[in-house]
């Protein structure tokens, strides 16, 4: 279960202050300071709604996806931006793979009352207790309130499967939303979003591999506005995906 500083933060809510990036152009570059102490050695922005998931996995190249340059001290810039859409960035470190999400609702909604105990319990036991294809299912991330909430979840399946040989996984990471009704917290369907999807010897798997909101929901105005962005990169934790240890599930 993710621990309640992780939930704190990922509710909390900054009013953006925007970069000028001069007039409307068919293309912004982006740019700013992501810091880690294990160096950035690679950079990328991701266009989610768009991309190919399976191929942005396993680093193939697919449309929607940008690669940038970045410096010693973590100054980047990643230049073909479509102006009008939100991105998430990928950041490569010596070590780890870290990605952004956006933890915002899939439509406006009205702020409800804060998230209790027993609304939390509910989710997470829905998420972990209900059996399902992959044995090792958790929250990696929640933000909401009383009435609706958005979740990052990591599934993993190292159970043996059709097609998988010895020692395969298969690793998946989604964005599922939720709706408080009468009767208690329902998942909506059909409306998550696939962020990560993989599959292979667990060797073989980018690892750790952690996400972060920090590094998503970057919108890029039609004018070619963003708010600036500064990160430094905190070490992996459990609580935030793979950090270093494949969870063996039951």
């Amino acid at each position: 279960m993710p621990k309640s500083s992780a939930f704190a933060c990922a509710c909390i809510l900054f009013l953006p202050m925007y970069a000028f990036a001069g007039k409307a152009k068919s293309t912004v570059t982006l740019t700013g300071r992501v810091t880690s102490s294990q160096g950035i050695t690679r950079i990328e922005a991701v266009e989610r709604n768009r991309a190919n998931v399976l191929a942005l996995s396993t680093n193939k190249p697919t449309a929607w996806v940008f690669p940038g340059k970045v410096n010693s001290a973590g100054t980047f810039q990643i230049p073909g931006l479509i102006p009008g859409h939100r991105y998430d960035l990928i950041v490569f470190t010596a070590k780890a793979r870290w990605e952004g999400v956006n933890m915002n609702y899939y439509r406006p909604v009205q702020p409800g009352p804060p998230m209790t105990p027993s609304d939390l319990k509910q989710i997470v036991n829905f998420i972990e207790k209900i059996p399902r294809f992959t044995n090792y299912n958790r929250p990696l991330w929640i933000a909401g309130d009383h009435n609706h909430a958005t979740l990052v979840v990591e599934q993993i399946r190292n159970h043996q499967f059709y097609s998988g040989h010895q020692g395969s996984i298969i690793f998946r990471v989604a964005v599922w939303y939720f709706e408080r009704y009468y009767a208690g917290w329902q998942k909506v369907s059909n409306l998550g979003k696939v962020m990560t999807r993989w599959r292979g010897p667990a060797q073989q798997i980018p690892n750790p591999w952690q996400y972060l909101p920090a590094l998503g929901d970057i919108a890029v105005s039609s004018a070619g506005t963003f708010k600036p962005i500064d990160v430094t990169l905190p070490k992996p934790s459990p609580h935030h995906g793979l950090d270093g240890v494949i969870p063996t599930g039951k």
